[in-house]
């Protein structure tokens, strides 16, 4: 892999690899997605997860800024 590349890139080049993998070969993933589907169909169910994801990378990304803090002194 080349070294010139941002870390943010391999992340989701990492995440297709696996996401397209499961998708192909998971009959498990294959059934589930299309139920996972219209469970997440009402407005409000996608505004509470977006919420929920909201919050989880906040606090995500705070426990980072404090651990590279920490670090630092």
């Amino acid at each position: 892999m080349n070294m010139f590349i941002p870390l943010t890139q391999r992340v989701e080049i990492l995440f297709w690899d696996i996401a397209i993998d499961a998708l192909t070969n998971s009959e498990f993933v294959r059934r589930m997605l299309p139920r996972v589907y219209r469970l997440l169909e009402p407005r409000v169910v996608r505004q509470i997860l977006l919420l929920v994801a909201a919050a989880s990378a906040a606090g995500f990304i705070t426990g980072f800024v404090v651990n590279i803090y920490m670090l630092a002194r």
